[in-house]
């Protein structure tokens, strides 16, 4: 297998921790590549030119988060990383995940543009949704723990981008929440994947 990825992508860094929670790490080869390029070896196999892309084995390219994750967990079950479809919090927490790393993702899109291009609405838009977000996340901080849940994954990883965004100040509002984070951030998958700054 082979697993097409950026540094700096959330969506990737899911999948990376993904693997290397689950063992695999000697049965995928993790190629980085480049996006928004043209002459990228990605688009020989996912003409999106989006990350993460996994070629499988028997010639599949799998190109969503959750579906690589899903396949990934197959190559080794007894460890749960995807939770059971009757497992309501972590369910509900993964909605709340996903939406969070999306919007945060939006924000770091539109503050790369040219400045003359921003739309101050988008960017007001994310962060209201982010607040809302890391907001609920406070309140049930404890409920998280330190399990590698898909869920709990997505989530460092949305919180992991406080690195490429520096207006997303939310450690000394969300205490309980940084204190879940710090902790979660101390397994080696976290540590191995971090993004550039």
């Amino acid at each position: 297998m082979k697993l097409f990825y950026t540094p700096n992508s959330p969506y990737a860094r899911i999948t990376r921790v993904a693997a290397l929670e689950l063992n695999l790490c000697d049965r995928i080869e993790m190629q980085k590549v480049t996006v928004r390029d043209p002459n990228s070896d990605l688009l020989n196999y996912n003409p999106t030119g989006k990350v993460p892309t996994l070629a499988t084995d028997d010639g599949f390219i799998l190109s969503e988060t959750r579906i690589i994750c899903v396949y990934l967990n197959h190559f080794n079950p007894e460890i749960k990383l995807v939770a059971e479809i009757s497992h309501g919090f972590l369910q509900q927490l993964k909605g709340m995940t996903g939406g969070f790393i999306d919007g945060i993702g939006v924000w770091v899109r539109e503050l790369r543009r040219p400045i003359s291009e921003q739309s101050s609405g988008v960017i007001e838009l994310e962060q209201m949704r982010a607040l809302r977000i890391l907001d609920y996340f406070e309140k049930i901080s404890d409920k998280l723990d330190q399990t590698p849940k898909l869920a709990h994954i997505t989530l460092a990883s949305a919180l992991g981008l406080e690195i490429r965004l520096p207006d997303l100040q939310w450690r000394q509002k969300y205490p309980k929440l940084a204190y879940w984070y710090d902790e979660f951030s101390k397994r080696s998958s976290i540590q191995a994947t971090i993004p550039e700054s």
